[in-house]
């Protein structure tokens, strides 16, 4: 296979994202915002349709009249990727079900289209293979593009040097700055860092040393922030937050990496956080958005 077989990114040729999930949403709507074409498209009927109206409330004047007018539902799988540069998947973060959606995606791709995905936590290689091109296929995984501009990159040892071109052009297309993880590890780079803290916050909430507003408050004082991790938390769904959470002790087996106890309730009472209206905060106008959130005292 030659250079020319692998095309560059053309801002002109459309993207499709498959998943209309929390990041799939943002990332669909980054994509229109800088004039991208882009189909977003589920499984779940009317839930690509629901999210772009969810999506098109994130932009103001020129750039909501290109979200308006570049980000569409597909009606199928299919439809959603003919004629497109890039089949983005965002499919909740469990092995075996990206690695078949990524199966089905590949066989209806065009013959040149690059296949990426989203993944938090999984390798790049067991993902590329269910692809079935694993030289056009990379793991690009973003932070929420309405607030920062991280976006971490991982390939696996098949992918082509047009893939990686292709995948930080994309990623700089949309307004994000790739960093790139040299190995395959789980978790890339920055996530490796972020579920370290997070897990910490987990435990001492699990276990009653602190409160999630004063750990946020604590966290943002200190560094400055508009916000802490159990914000964070929220705003990306505590269900993927959960989701991520179960693949670490998958991996490890130890009693330290069970996802508490308390996650697991409020995910089955449906707290998923921004998403749902509530989490670790209500929502929309969550406290830490709120004057003197920072000096409130403590409710013991």
């Amino acid at each position: 296979m030659t250079p020319q077989d692998f095309p560059r990114f053309d801002p002109e040729k459309p993207v499709a994202i498959i998943g209309a999930g929390v990041m799939g949403t943002k990332v669909a709507w980054a994509c229109a915002r800088a004039g991208i074409s882009t189909r977003l498209y589920d499984v779940e009927p009317g839930k690509a349709a629901s999210s772009i109206r969810l999506a098109q409330l994130w932009s103001a004047g020129a750039e909501a009249d290109r979200v308006r007018q570049l980000l569409a539902a597909a009606p199928s799988l299919k439809e959603a990727q003919a004629d497109t540069q890039l089949c983005f998947e965002n499919v909740p973060e469990r092995l075996e079900l990206k690695r078949s959606v990524l199966a089905d995606m590949g066989a209806v791709a065009p013959a040149d289209a690059y296949l990426g995905s989203n993944a938090s936590s999984l390798l790049c290689t067991p993902l590329a293979e269910a692809s079935g091109r694993p030289e056009r296929f990379f793991n690009l995984n973003f932070t929420d593009p309405r607030y920062g501009r991280l976006v971490e990159l991982m390939i696996s040892p098949t992918a082509a040097p047009q893939t990686i071109a292709f995948a930080k052009a994309w990623a700089r297309a949309v307004g994000m700055v790739p960093i790139r993880t040299r190995k395959e590890q789980h978790g890339y780079v920055f996530n490796r860092l972020w579920r370290a803290i997070k897990k910490e916050v987990l435990r001492q909430i699990s276990e009653g040393y602190a409160t999630p507003q004063d750990i946020d408050r604590a966290w943002m004082l200190a560094f400055g922030t508009d916000i802490g991790p159990c914000g964070w938390m929220d705003d990306i769904g505590l269900h993927s937050i959960l989701a991520v959470e179960r693949v670490y002790f998958e991996l490890s087996g130890q009693e330290s990496d069970r996802p508490p106890k308390f996650l697991v309730d409020m995910v089955e009472r449906g707290e998923l956080g921004a998403i749902s209206g509530r989490g670790f905060y209500q929502h929309p106008g969550a406290a830490y958005h709120q004057p003197g959130f920072l000096e409130a005292e403590d409710q013991a």
